[in-house]
């Protein structure tokens, strides 16, 4: 998923106070990875570029790149940087973002959050017209830059005309950040529009973060970017253009559901609110007979305040969640089993000789929610009810999720809701519906195949797309063009 996040200036800054001003907001969206960060500069005379990569939580970072300071640049026209959650290539720090690429005619660092299922077919193109490009693309971020590029090179180097251009070549979700040499800041989000991006500009200064929640912390106006649309400041002026074509738009559900602050906007809804209508929602059609809602915290904690308040049944939070854990969601296959383990804490007064109803905001593999039923069982509660403020989770993302097989998922490998409900412990199970998921978000159009297993959005089916994802395209022609 990651989050992105920049900064650039009329004005040449020290390099200590732009990057602090883009890490500041990175630790705001720390939730939106934990595996590894980074940050770029490029140098206000010379357009060098500077990056330091550590596999660390921002916080560890800012520490860091204190130490480095004094051998990089002191005056700098920008900064961008990046938190890591893996969609592709390997887990950890090894592939972090930033990324720069070129030399010469024109050097860029590039940050994005989203995932690009034909990436390997991005790599051959841009191969075929800058052969320069390194011979390899280990993931779609390497691939991306090495795309943008080579439209720049088509483009006469107008970087950008090429993140116009970028779509007719793109299979998958992009919200990206990139600085080059000239030296510009240039922001663009893909014309579905899956992921969240948004900036604040003053006229000398601008600041890029992938949440809205980020500049409210910092007290700055801001707006959303718009579908396709690609945002350039030179330290004169702010220019707008929008990608050559356009697409129905259809952001993502899950930002919605679980990924996004509650305090962010998103397409002009705000999450929290729609979180709120989803666990109304859910009571309505799933009601049951119980003394608690308690919220599996956080995400879902909007959500049961929703049921509680349409059920009359009381809030309790009877679960604590260890803040030093992070989200399990996000985290490693080979640490996710552990941390399901220790993640929460049950308050025993809360559930105690209670009818517990457990509201979250969806079920992916089922790790955390087995862990759950069993330690509330264990602190006493006579009966637990799972209510899911979501559809099963039945298919895979190819937008920026880590659910890269449908092998993964609890609901994909489970026939019915009462086979999961068996397999949780749980006394009973209900999930609420796509109908109800979509009016309250009450946008027109938004991606859940996820639930649905409907990728029309994507002009590929399911088998298509993860075929092309594992290096079997399913892409003809010498283009790769985006169906809209």
């Amino acid at each position: 998923m990651c989050g992105i996040s920049a900064y650039a200036s009329s004005r040449s800054r020290n390099f200590v106070d732009a990057a602090k001003a883009v890490l500041t907001l990175l630790i705001e969206l720390q939730h939106r990875g934990q595996e590894a960060a980074g940050i770029a500069s490029v140098d206000a005379a010379t357009g060098d570029m500077n990056v330091i990569k550590r596999g660390l939580l921002i916080l560890d970072l800012l520490s860091e790149f204190l130490k480095e300071s004094k051998n990089l640049a002191k005056e700098v026209f920008g900064c961008l940087g990046h938190t890591r959650y893996s969609t592709s290539g390997s887990y950890g720090p090894a592939l972090a973002q930033p990324i720069v690429i070129g030399n010469g005619k024109l050097k860029l660092a590039l940050a994005f959050n989203g995932n690009i299922a034909n990436y390997r077919e991005l790599h051959e193109f841009a191969r075929s017209v800058a052969p320069e490009v390194a011979p390899k693309a280990e993931n779609d971020t390497e691939a991306l830059a090495q795309a943008i590029y080579a439209l720049s090179k088509e483009e006469g180097w107008d970087v950008v005309e090429a993140l116009r251009k970028l779509p007719e070549y793109v299979v998958g979700a992009y919200s990206m950040v990139a600085i080059t040499s000239e030296p510009r800041l240039i922001v663009a989000r893909d014309p579905r529009g899956f992921r969240p991006l948004s900036f604040s500009f003053d006229g000398t200064e601008m600041f890029v973060a992938s949440e809205t929640s980020a500049l409210q912390v910092l007290d700055l106006e801001w707006r959303e970017v718009k579908e396709g649309e690609v945002v350039s400041f030179d330290g004169k002026s702010l220019e707008v253009s929008k990608a050559r074509i356009s697409a129905e738009p259809s952001p993502c559900i899950f930002e919605y559901v679980y990924f996004s602050r509650p305090d962010s906007y998103f397409n002009g809804v705000n999450v929290y609110s729609s979180r709120i209508r989803m666990g109304e929602s859910l009571a309505k059609v799933m009601p049951v007979d119980a003394d608690v809602v308690m919220p599996v915290p956080d995400s879902a904690r909007p959500m049961a305040l929703g049921y509680s308040m349409a059920s009359g049944i009381p809030l309790g939070e009877g679960l604590v969640a260890n803040k030093y854990v992070g989200r399990v969601f996000i985290s490693t296959p080979d640490w996710r089993d552990a941390l399901s383990k220790f993640k929460y804490g049950v308050i025993k007064p809360v559930v105690n000789m209670k009818r517990a109803v457990i509201v979250d905001d969806s079920i992916v593999r089922g790790t955390t929610m087995s862990y759950l039923i069993s330690k509330i069982r264990r602190a006493g509660a006579r009966e637990v009810h799972v209510r899911i403020a979501s559809p099963p989770f039945r298919c895979p993302c190819f937008m920026g999720i880590d659910v890269a097989s449908r092998k993964e998922l609890l609901a994909w490998s489970k026939s019915s809701v009462d086979e999961i409900r068996e397999a949780l412990g749980a006394d009973s199970l209900a999930y609420n519906t796509i109908q109800n998921l979509v009016s309250s978000v009450g946008l027109p159009n938004v991606c859940h195949a996820c639930f649905s297993c409907s990728y029309r959005f994507f002009g590929f089916s399911v088998d298509e797309l993860e075929k092309m994802s594992s290096g079997r395209s399913a892409c003809v022609g010498s283009h790769m063009h985006v169906q809209v």
